[in-house]
């Protein structure tokens, strides 16, 4: 008989604030819960009026502070995670007898406080790796969004600072410390959950030990996310291609907008019985220079920036079909959810997109920043009315095959057992003692 266990979620952000790693987190919360396992999230609480204690859709929620700037928001940055730290450990060994296992779903200054706590108390503790982060050729002081045929370009470049990098990068760089919080990891007996193929040699390359990395990629409720029968009709002209993701750097919408440029200005006549549109669902500090790009290319009539929509099932089961132009990842959710809706898919050869799609079987691949390929791609998707349905129908088989949630979840709770019954003799104790109870 497997003991239920006690989990601790450890994120750096979570509801309300949304993006793909806060979904995942709630996802995977709520099916260990279905499992008869117990979870409890501890994160920051980033605002001075969210509660530091509550109950969430059944999910406990523990959030954290620090020192907060006038308008209410927690001070983060390279000396503002210290007290934060501070507090954060006070919390966690104060609760440390709670829990069986600790797993972060960033690597942070927090998840250093907690692995700390893991090797004093004999607590295991796994570390979500998100991302690998962009390839050398891509680190640079500033980023520049594309300017393909533009020649207004003064307003693509935007900080670095501002940039989502790869985890290790981004602590180096984020925290007071970073190298040495690197280092305290590397040398640590953590595991270290990866997301993608591209993820392992990326760790290994840093120093972190391979045998101490697990390979479990993100996973998707294809009941919730499942085809509709009324799907478009291929005989109507509609062709609504959708892009669900972030507006920052890494997502490559800037990339996408000159590729539907470079489509829209192609002869029309291939599109004469068709309506290409390209639908924008997100938000995020690029929105104006977005916004301006489409502008300078003329393609407002046929692209919608819809902004943030709580609807997004919905937008997917109504589209023709989907894409996802980063110029890096980790293990994009939504490209998963589109396949899971039954869409056609096309992505950029980057880290976990290049698992999940195999090129001309179950989607299409696109090297990224390359808008003319991207551009050919989105024309077969909306002309090939018979390469798209035959692309939908694969994408949605491999869902079921290898990214259905209840599996993948199935996989973490296989890790979740495997470290305990690695850790330290005071935790077997605690944990033999804890199945006789059941």
């Amino acid at each position: 008989m497997e003991k239920h266990l006690r989990i601790c979620l450890i994120a750096f952000m979570f509801a309300p604030l949304i993006g793909g790693s806060e979904i995942q987190a709630e996802k995977q919360a709520h099916q260990l819960r279905t499992m008869g396992h117990d979870v409890t999230i501890l994160t920051l609480r980033h605002y001075r009026d969210w509660k530091r204690t509550e109950i969430l859709d059944g999910l406990p929620v523990i959030r954290v502070g620090g020192i907060y700037k006038r308008d209410g928001r927690l001070r983060i940055g390279r000396l503002g995670h210290l007290p934060i730290d501070f507090l954060f450990f006070l919390t966690v060994w104060r609760l440390r007898n709670q829990f069986d296992v600790f797993h972060s779903l960033q690597l942070s200054t927090i998840a250093a406080v907690a692995t700390w706590i893991g090797k004093v108390s004999q607590i295991p503790i796994i570390i979500n790796i998100p991302s690998a982060g962009p390839g050398k050729a891509q680190q640079k002081e500033d980023a520049v969004l594309m300017a393909d045929t533009l020649t207004e370009r003064d307003f693509l470049k935007i900080p670095y600072k501002d940039v989502v990098v790869g985890d290790i990068a981004y602590l180096h760089k984020s925290a007071f410390g970073g190298k040495a919080i690197i280092r305290f990891f590397k040398k640590s007996d953590a595991y270290y959950q990866i997301l993608s193929t591209r993820c392992l040699p990326y760790l290994t390359s840093h120093g972190f030990r391979e045998e101490q990395i697990i390979l479990i990629p993100n996973g998707v409720d294809s009941t919730k996310f499942q085809p509709v029968l009324q799907r478009p009709d291929p005989v109507q002209p509609e062709r609504n291609i959708l892009c669900v993701a972030r507006w920052q750097f890494p997502k490559g919408i800037d990339i996408l907008l000159h590729a539907w440029g470079r489509l829209m200005r192609e002869p029309a006549a291939w599109r004469a019985n068709l309506q290409p549109r390209l639908l924008l669902a997100g938000y995020g500090p690029l929105e104006p220079q977005l916004k301006h790009i489409a502008e300078l290319l003329d393609i407002q009539d046929s692209v919608e920036f819809l902004g943030l929509r709580q609807d997004v099932i919905e937008l997917l089961q109504q589209s023709w079909g989907f894409v996802m132009p980063s110029r890096w990842e980790g293990m994009p959710n939504a490209l998963l959810e589109g396949m899971s809706c039954g869409l056609p898919c096309i992505a950029t050869r980057v880290s976990g997109s290049e698992d999940i799609i195999s090129d001309g079987a179950n989607g299409l691949l696109v090297e990224p920043e390359q808008p003319q390929e991207l551009a050919v791609a989105l024309r077969r998707i909306i002309e090939e009315t018979d390469l798209a349905l035959r692309l939908a129908k694969a994408g949605r088989a491999t869902v079921l095959h290898d990214y259905e949630l209840d599996s993948v979840i199935k996989r973490c709770v296989e890790m979740y057992y495997r470290v305990c019954k690695n850790c330290g003799k005071h935790t077997q104790k605690r944990w033999r003692e804890g199945m006789q109870g059941e």
